[in-house]
């Protein structure tokens, strides 16, 4: 069943180092798939990591979810952004004075990057978000955190798939959603809110960020096929 489109699939590479990175993205095409990089790699890498994979032709991800004070989100994504980056992120819980914060960064170092918000980690459940002390469900919680992501002129929101189909149509088709915690073979791990890949994209996921599913498999080379032949 082809239902992906060429780079709608983004690669996670939670890696130490850029030798173990570069055992999967020298399997990869940059025709086919973007690179997430996280806080692991780019902690032991630094951002000479993402002019490496540029130089590869890869179109990468920075995903740092910045959250702090809006002058201090402010100047680290201004330093980020002098790097070629497709898509960075911060997270929306750190206010809306935060996020007008990081949009005028992306504006003042004149960058075409994406800039989007992360909602709720798909890692917690509505046992987790009651102990935190938000007296609601995730799913408002997320539709309040995308609300404040629009409103406030950012290009879209990171959530868990299943809340996908009602961020489009609270916000519109255009609104991007980033989806990790996908699954091609169904296992939880230390995520709780996942989804399958045909759930992903029949709720209209735009980008699909998988992780473990392409690096901890015991054979790389057959699920990277796997993943390409759903793709259109």
């Amino acid at each position: 069943m082809k239902i992906l489109k060429p780079k709608q699939i983004i690669v996670a590479l939670d890696f130490n180092s850029i030798e173990e990175t570069n055992v999967i993205v020298d399997l990869l095409d940059p025709e086919i798939y973007r690179l997430k990089i996280g806080k692991q790699l780019f902690a032991s890498e630094g951002p000479k990591i993402i002019e490496n994979f540029n130089k590869q032709g890869f179109d990468i991800f920075l995903d740092l979810k910045l959250h702090d004070i809006p002058n201090t989100v402010y100047k680290a994504l201004k330093n980020l952004l002098s790097h070629k980056v497709w898509m960075t992120n911060i997270h929306l819980l750190g206010g809306e004075e935060m996020i007008q914060a990081a949009r005028e960064a992306r504006e003042h170092t004149k960058s075409e990057a994406l800039l989007i918000g992360v909602s709720v980690l798909t890692s917690l459940s509505e046992k987790h978000i009651r102990n935190m002390g938000f007296n609601m469900q995730i799913s408002e919680l997320v539709k309040n955190l995308s609300m404040s992501a629009k409103k406030n002129n950012i290009d879209g929101v990171v959530c868990s798939a299943q809340e996908v189909s009602e961020i489009k149509k609270n916000f519109g088709a255009d609104f991007i959603t980033v989806t990790p915690g996908i699954r091609i073979q169904q296992k939880k791990d230390d995520q709780s809110r996942i989804a399958t890949l045909e759930d992903a994209i029949k709720n209209g996921s735009d980008y699909i960020v998988l992780g473990r599913e392409i690096t901890a498999s015991e054979n790389i080379t057959k699920m990277i096929k796997k993943v390409e032949s759903y793709i259109i």
